[in-house]
Parts: structure tokens; sequence; C-alpha cells
């Protein structure tokens, strides 16, 4: 699995180059889902950043701006968890990866980050490096945590043995860290308690006064200065550590969330503390903390310089990059990443372009394009998650986790008639809209909804076209037409789902991809296992997902066109057509766009 994920990086390379050949390009909107932050200790304006979706990016002005350190994706199916210089070839970045099907990746880049050699030899086959430590002093020397526990390799990772076999408790290692003082001392934190090793990792002991148990050690951190102390940031608080752990005394003073992903030490008395519920900073040593910048940030790594603590990068889960310039006080968000957001719902009125962005934190939302999607307005329009967006008599509408909103003017309310239940799907055509809630149907009639709750009880997709509702559901596919009749008409399997547009209904599932025309029926298109998405455009309906490769749908030559887009098939979670071009929406790779075929 290893082999096989790594070696898409270059596969992902030449797709992205034949996307830009094709005109797939990305649309400016901001935001990352940023696992690990790291400074240059030669450099203190360049720091690189690593995501959930396998990017690695770069900043030459102090976390200012950021770019690409080298390709747009290089470790495709990978979360880059661990991001650090060495010690003894300052020149060399580490990184230690988990892939999102299984399997771990070690890789470092002699330049900074423009190419990256693999180092993951002798690893267990599907084990997973949560974390990475190389020893000063010892330059092939390397410690890796992983799911099976902490392996060891003195060649610079060519190759790797098992050091914690003998410690059954000893695994899942989170965290690691090697005493600068004495590097035959290391401790690593697990899913659970910490261990120390005295002698290299040849053997282990658990160093658990003052700890409860179940505690996962996400991140430790040394206080400069002060030999044996350091700080731990665990899945209950934090604790800090005397003697290299041999007692830890937790603090909770002024937390607002217990879950504690990342930490940070600017001096003995500033400490940062990045939670799931925002960033907390202590400035009496620990004793106390206090929330900072906005509680809905869920930051997960941080980072500074030791010539300039008062810069701090912060991490976020979707979110991206951070900044403090004043040692945690203040935060601002810094554009990172055209591509790590997930789009889950595009529309279009006129030549304004909506996105949603889900899971993003304090920038997840609504976002606005005046001018067709070349660019966004910076600032979305804050609601629940959103899963579905439409557009109807000059109105917004979007549906979410927690009910429907509508915007008119660019003022939002939740409309009342709908409350707070999850609404998964709108629907507009015909100078109809529908939306289908998790408690039944409801149609926009005379500026208000209206339930027809006893219409689509059981419905897992809706579609307007040819003048009639359509409903999906377990007893197959049914016809209400505007008159109020009903009829059911046969799929050409169950278990599918459906896309529609103007005249079309096209069907996608586990039999295959089907066309409906008219006067002949179902028109079989492929019959490999498929799902599609509606684009609102007419002739090219729906955009179809089959095995690793996504296809647009013809309806007047009843083919499937390839693209070519630079992400997994599997990633697609949106598509528009707007005049001759198409937007297509990802999960953790954003939203890019390509002329339509003539």
């Amino acid at each position: 699995m290893t082999r096989r994920l790594f070696l898409l990086a270059p596969l992902l390379a030449l797709l992205a180059a034949a996307a830009a050949a094709a005109g797939f390009r990305p649309a400016p909107l901001f935001g990352a889902d940023v696992r690990s932050l790291v400074f240059d200790p030669s450099e203190p304006d360049r720091a690189f950043a690593g995501t959930s979706a396998g990017h690695v990016y770069r900043s030459d002005d102090g976390g200012e701006s950021w770019r690409n350190a080298g390709i747009e994706v290089p470790f495709p199916g990978w979360v880059v968890g661990s991001l650090l210089f060495d010690p003894n070839r300052p020149e060399r970045l580490w990184a230690g990866m988990w892939g999102i099907w299984g399997g771990g990746l070690v890789a470092f880049s002699d330049d900074r980050g423009a190419s990256w050699t693999v180092r993951t030899a002798g690893l267990a086959d599907g084990d997973q490096v949560y974390a990475l430590a190389p020893v000063p002093g010892a330059p092939d020397r390397l410690y890796a945590g992983t799911r099976s526990g902490v392996w060891g390799s003195d060649d610079a990772g060519a190759s790797w043995r098992l050091l914690s076999g003998g410690v059954a408790d000893l695994v899942h290692v989170s965290s690691l860290l090697v005493d600068s003082s004495d590097p035959s001392r290391v401790i690593a934190g697990t899913w659970r308690r910490a261990y120390r090793s005295d002698d290299g990792g040849a053997t282990w002991r658990g160093i658990f006064e003052g700890m409860v148990l179940d505690t996962e050690l996400f991140a430790m951190r040394p206080i400069p200065g002060r030999a044996g102390e350091l700080w731990a940031a665990t899945c209950g608080w934090v604790y800090r550590g005397e003697r290299l752990g041999e007692k830890w005394t937790r603090s909770t003073t002024g937390f607002e969330e217990r879950r504690v992903p990342s930490f940070d030490v600017l001096s003995p008395e500033r400490l940062l503390a990045g939670t799931v519920a925002g960033l907390h900073l202590s400035t009496d040593g620990g004793a106390s903390f206090r929330r900072v910048g906005p509680r809905e940030l869920a930051v997960l790594a941080l980072a500074h310089h030791p010539a300039r603590p008062e810069r701090v990068l912060v991490g976020t889960e979707g979110a991206g990059v951070w900044l403090s310039r004043d040692g945690g006080e203040t935060l601002s968000a810094r554009p990172v990443a055209k591509v790590n957001v997930r789009v889950p719902a595009l529309a279009a009125a006129g030549d304004a372009v909506f996105a949603a962005i889900a899971h993003a934190g304090p920038l997840s939302g609504v976002y606005r394009s005046p001018d067709g999607g070349v660019s966004f307005e910076p600032q979305p329009a804050r609601l629940p998650t959103v899963l579905d967006l439409a557009t109807h008599e000059g109105r917004l509408f979007a549906a979410t986790e927690k009910g429907l909103f509508e915007s008119s003017g660019g003022e939002w309310r939740q409309v009342a008639e709908l409350g707070e239940s999850r609404v998964e799907q709108l629907v507009a055509g015909d100078g109809r809209l529908v939306a289908r809630a998790r408690d039944g149907i409801a149609e926009w009639v005379a500026g208000r909804f209206v339930r027809r709750a006893e219409r689509g009880t059981g419905a897992s997709s809706v579609a307007l076209a040819r003048g009639a509702l359509w409903l999906l559901g377990g007893d197959g596919l049914r016809r209400i037409g505007a008159d109020g009749s009903t009829s059911a008409s046969s799929v050409p399997f169950p278990g599918g789902g459906f896309a529609a547009a103007g005249e079309t209904l096209v069907y996608a599932g586990a039999g295959g991809l089907y066309l409906h025309d008219p006067s002949h029926g179902w028109v079989e298109l492929a019959r490999e296992r498929s799902r599609a998405v509606t684009t609102g455009h007419r002739r090219f309906p729906a955009v179809a997902q089959m095995g690793g490769g996504l296809f647009l749908v013809d309806r007047e030559r009843a083919r499937l066109v390839p693209l070519a887009p630079p992400f997994a098939a599997v990633e697609l979670l949106s598509a528009l057509a707007v005049g001759d071009r198409l937007l297509l929406g990802s999960s953790g790779y954003g939203l890019w766009e390509t002329a339509l075929p003539d």
C-alpha cells in the first residue's frame, strides 16, 4: 500500500500538468487542514506547513503568505502529521505521515520541499507514522512513533527496526521527545501514558506518576533553559513534567476545552496550548490559561522561531494557518492553500457564483463570487454546516445540518417552516424549489415553504425535471405531476441515486450508469459501479465517478467525456455548469474549473 500510494505522487503531478493543459485551474478559495508546522532554524522567515491532504506549503515571509513548496500535492492520500528539521543536517526537512487508507510514510527533502526521498523500508506494513525524532549529535539516528510502537533507524531511515517490542502497552505512539542534553534518553507519548528509555531505545519503563491512565500525549515540548522540564499536551488538558517525566502535574485552570492536540513554549512563563475549541495562552508559567482568538478554531499545530518568539504560526483544522505577531495575544488568518478546502455545494445566479465551505472553523460558510468564480469575497456568510445550495426567485437558499436558511439582499434568515431539522437536498427548476429534509419534503409556494411529508417519506433523493417532481426511495422512483397526480417509474436496478437537469434523468449506482430518454426509456452508458453529481446543465446534466475517473455526461450524444482534474475522482463533492465553464468542488482539494466541451 505504501509503495502504491507514494507512486501516485508523480502520477498526480502528470495529472495536474494534463489538467492545466486542458484548462483546469484552481478557484481562489483559501483555507487548509494544517496538521504540522515548522520554522527553518537557519532562517526565521522560512516556514513549512503540512496538510491532511498531502500538501506541503512554504512561506518566505514569516507566515504572512504561502505557496507550494514543490509540486501541488507531493503526498496524495497521506496526512502530513510531522514536519521537522534535522539538527545534524540543517538543510534536511523530515516528514512523517499516516495514510488515509492505512499505512505510514517517512520522507525527507534536502531542497526545502522541492523534492522528496522516501525512507520507509523495514517499517511494518500498514503501520501509521505519527511522530518522528532525529537524534542530536547522531547524524543517521532517527526514531519513529507508529501504531505498533517505537522504531529506530541508524542509517537515516534506509532501514528500520522495532525498539519497543518487549513492552506490550508501548503502542500507538503519538509523540516523541529526545533529551537534547543526553540524546540517549527519549520519551514516547502513547495513547494511554508515557514511557522512557535511557539507553537509546534498548529498554523502556513507564513514567506514570501524576498522570491519569488513558491520557494520550499528543505533543511534548521542553522548557528552554530548564533541563529535564517539559510540557505535554494531552486528551485531558496539559501536564508539566519534572526530571524528564519522572513526575507529572496536571494544569486545567482557565481551559474551555480539555482536548489539547498542540503545544508551544515561547518562554518558561509564556505558553500556548492549542485545543479543539481555540488557542489558550498562559503568561504565568502554566498556573492558568485563557482563550485567545476564535473559539471555533481547532488548533492542531503550533510553531515559532527561537530568534523571534513573538511570531507564532497556528495550524488549524480547515481554517488554514493563522498568525500571531504578539506572542499569541491576537490572531489573524493568512491566505493558505487555494486547493485544501471542502466544497460540498455550489450555486449560481446570473454572474454570481456561491460556494459552500465546510469544516473550516470560522472560515466555514457560503462565499460569494461576483464575477462567475474568478474571485471570491474574503469573508463568508456564517451558517451551520452547509449541505446544499440553490437559487430561486432572486433568493439564495442553503440546506444545513440545522435547518434551511434564506438570503435576500445579503441578509440571512432561518426558514421557520422547517425548523432546525437537517435539510439534505435542494432542487430548483421549472420555476419550482423543493427541499428534502430528514423528516420529509417541502416546496416553496407563494413565498413560503409548504410541507409535503406524505409524499416525501423515505425519499433518498429528489429532482425536478419534465415539469414534474421525481422522488427516489425504497419503493422505487415516483413521478408527481404539477397537478398532484402520482405515477411509478421503474429504475434499472435498486439502491442507486440520480441527478437531473432540464429534461434529463441520470441514474447511477452499483449496477452502472444510465440516462433516461423520454422516448426510449433507460439508456445504458456504463456497467461499472458509479455515482452522479448534478451540474444543472441541460446538455451535460451530471459528472459521473467511475473507478478512478470522472466523466461528464453528454445527454445529446449519450456518451461520457473524460475529465482529468488534479484530485482523485472519489473526492468529488459538487459540480456546477456556469455559462461555458464547469466548476468542480472537492473534499479537501478545493474548487477547480475548466471549459465545457464545445
